[in-house]
């Protein structure tokens, strides 16, 4: 049997989210390869641009700490959700972070708290850990239909309208909407056609 190594740092997180953002976001692979493919990938970047005195990894590893990750966020994102929805007058989005954060503590399952911090600016637009999962997160967690308790606090306080949680508001300005596929994915397809 194995033996166990040691748990991830945060320096080694961070740089995992990045390989993962990196290689989920290849507009020329794309979805065109199989999920073990996939771990490969990422596997193999992550050995190859490690820290020297970082602990290896096997693919298995990665896949889980990234799906760790990714469940936490996703939790996040519902807990935000429904702190938008009943948010006092106010409050800003830091205050509106630090109640999903404790209403987060709240889950059985995540009696540690968020431990994400540290990648949270880097993955907080990463389709896949936003919160078009986060409905499904928060009713299996017992937090109720987001949709329903945005309804009532609409009733309640029909002045108050619905505002953004990014906290870097000026890059989705800038950049635009994060679900849309980047521009150079047809371009990047052309290319790969004509050779």
């Amino acid at each position: 049997m194995p033996l166990r190594s040691a748990g991830y740092t945060q320096e080694e997180d961070k740089f995992l989210c990045q390989v993962y953002m990196e290689i989920s976001q290849d507009p020329i692979t794309g979805v065109y390869q199989t999920s073990d493919q996939f771990w490969s990938r990422v596997a193999y970047a992550y050995e190859a641009g490690k820290n020297a005195s970082w602990n290896e990894r096997t693919k298995k590893s990665i896949h889980c700490r990234i799906q760790t990750i990714e469940k936490a966020t996703k939790k996040l994102h519902a807990c935000l959700k429904q702190c938008e929805s009943r948010r006092p007058s106010g409050a800003s989005n830091d205050d509106i972070f630090e109640q999903a954060k404790l209403m987060f503590v709240d889950d059985p399952k995540y009696n540690g708290g968020w431990k994400f911090d540290y990648v949270w600016n880097n993955i907080k637009n990463l389709e896949k850990f936003n919160d078009t999962y986060a409905k499904k997160v928060s009713n299996s967690c017992g937090f109720g239909d987001t949709n329903s308790a945005s309804d009532s606090a609409t009733q309640e306080s029909p002045g108050l309208s619905s505002f953004s949680l990014n906290l870097d508001d000026e890059e989705d300005i800038i950049g635009g909407s994060s679900s849309k596929r980047p521009i150079e994915v047809k371009k990047s397809k052309l290319k790969r056609k004509k050779r």
